[in-house]
């Protein structure tokens, strides 16, 4: 685990995102909506697409960002997390990402409701996930697409993490909302009743807590989780001793920040997106280029690829390279000894 303060983190990343925040977004973003094919309802988003992305072919990760309580598709993270994004490219500690905003109809917790009025599980897993790779160049691969969120997203996105892990390859919570059934009963009785029915068992299928435990065995090995607390920080420390419990691995931090998405992504964004970039592409097993728990001529092929071009194929990967073993950006002889190692046992090290 690695928890940090936000005193130790220098000023100059703090600098650079204020004044990313205050600048004109370099790439746009738009409101959408479809049919839902499974619910047959509209579904609200907006999305993201950075610079390059119309007059290029690249495909790219997927960034997608939830909201908090009372919050739409297209309140103010839509500029607030993109800035960081761009800030974080500045500096090339990241490549472009697509950032997909889904919209949690205000108070859903990101669950489906139980009256069916409130689909939001659905809406993003079964519906929007699908909607987006199919009309935008995406990276359509769980290790090129990021879950987070603020709040009531943060609840949200570790609970989609969790739960989805063969959909979302790592997870990040700014100041989540990690509440446990007892806590919404006695804060938020009026989703308690609307959402979930009043029903603790109907509750724990939207639950993180209960979905870090269930798929313990299945996220085990450094599934890639991320959390940033605020105000809300006996929560927060809650949920990353319950992680640790697991012996599931965190970095978490301390931000010193109000419960606000604007002195959260000043003090942590650039940060997170830097922790992205460095994840991206990658899985629990390194050397296996082709996912399937093989490291076999299938993984030589590719990685013999990004070995003799000293990197990663910029056409159709911009920044996501898993043959870059150790993260430094190149495929060198380094990279080549960490990934012979692999291929002469036919599986990973353990």
């Amino acid at each position: 685990m690695l928890i940090r303060s936000a005193a130790l983190f220098g000023l100059g990343l703090v600098a650079v995102v204020q004044a990313s925040a205050l600048a004109a977004l370099q790439a746009r973003v738009e409101s959408r909506t479809f049919t839902g094919p499974i619910t047959g309802k509209t579904v609200k988003y907006s999305i993201y697409l950075p610079p390059g992305y119309d007059s290029g072919t690249a495909r790219y990760p997927v960034v997608y960002h939830l909201h908090g309580i009372g919050g739409v598709h297209n309140g103010q993270q839509v500029s607030t997390v993109p800035a960081s994004f761009e800030a974080a490219a500045g500096q090339n500690l990241i490549g472009p990402v697509i950032i997909v905003f889904p919209d949690g109809y205000s108070d859903s917790f990101w669950a489906d409701s139980i009256g069916g009025n409130k689909p939001a599980e659905t809406d993003v897993v079964r519906q929007l996930v699908p909607h987006v790779d199919a009309t935008f160049r995406t990276i359509a691969d769980a290790r090129s697409r990021v879950m987070q969120g603020f709040s009531m997203g943060g609840f949200g996105a570790t609970k989609f993490a969790f739960k989805f892990p063969e959909v979302f390859g790592m997870c990040l919570a700014y100041d989540g909302a990690l509440l446990t059934w007892a806590n919404v009963v006695a804060s938020h009785p009026q989703q308690a009743q609307a959402i979930f029915g009043n029903s603790e068992a109907y509750f724990n299928q939207f639950s993180p807590w209960f979905w870090m435990s269930e798929h313990r065995a299945i996220i085990d090995g450094g599934y890639p989780t991320r959390m940033m607390a605020g105000a809300l920080v006996p929560g927060n420390q809650r949920f990353r001793n319950g992680l640790l419990n697991l012996n599931l691995p965190i970095d978490y931090t301390e931000t010193g920040c109000p419960h606000t998405v604007g002195c959260l992504f000043t003090a942590e964004g650039v940060e997170s997106a830097a922790w992205i970039g460095a994840r991206l592409g990658r899985t629990n097993c390194p050397p296996d280029l082709s996912s399937d728990r093989l490291v076999d001529d299938a993984d030589f092929v590719l990685f013999a690829r990004a070995y003799e071009l000293l990197t990663c194929d910029a056409g159709t990967m911009p920044f996501n390279c898993p043959a870059d073993q150790n993260g430094d950006g190149f495929v060198d002889d380094t990279d080549f000894a960490a990934f012979a190692q692999a291929y002469d046992a036919l599986i990973c090290p353990l």
